[in-house]
């Protein structure tokens, strides 16, 4: 399973790193460079939190995860939105990072890892 989990990140990291670049730089040619900014922020950051996820569920899931190992894996998904809203708060509040580029900068990672999965699906995986 740790295999699995492995080569997805990469793929998913990959793909999402490509797209990221590729958006940013319409993004700052057309907004700025706080929209530039806040494309490449949010996507790096939402791969760190996918990075930080996976390995958080690859651990419990070789662990068996009894419940007090579930209830520490709460609070670190809590700590991880906690992370994530103050890098993006202090990316906007700050005027570094504009508003709208760090939403598209957010969808990127999701609409990577469906795309991964619908083709593992399709590939009978």
């Amino acid at each position: 399973m740790n295999r699995m989990i492995s080569e997805l990140q990469f793929r998913v990291t990959l793909e999402t790193t490509i797209a990221v670049v590729v958006l940013a730089l319409p993004a700052a040619w057309l907004g700025g460079p706080s929209a530039g900014i806040g494309v490449l922020a949010a996507g790096l950051l939402t791969l760190g939190d996918f990075w930080w996820l996976s390995r958080a569920a690859s651990a419990a899931g070789a662990s068996g995860a009894p419940r007090r190992e579930l209830a520490g894996w709460i609070v670190a998904a809590g700590a991880r939105f906690a992370v994530l809203f103050t890098a993006f708060a202090a990316l906007c509040a700050g005027g570094y990072a504009h508003p709208v580029a760090v939403v598209v900068g957010l969808t990127v990672l999701p609409c990577a890892l469906i795309a991964r999965g619908l083709r593992a699906a399709r590939e009978g995986e």
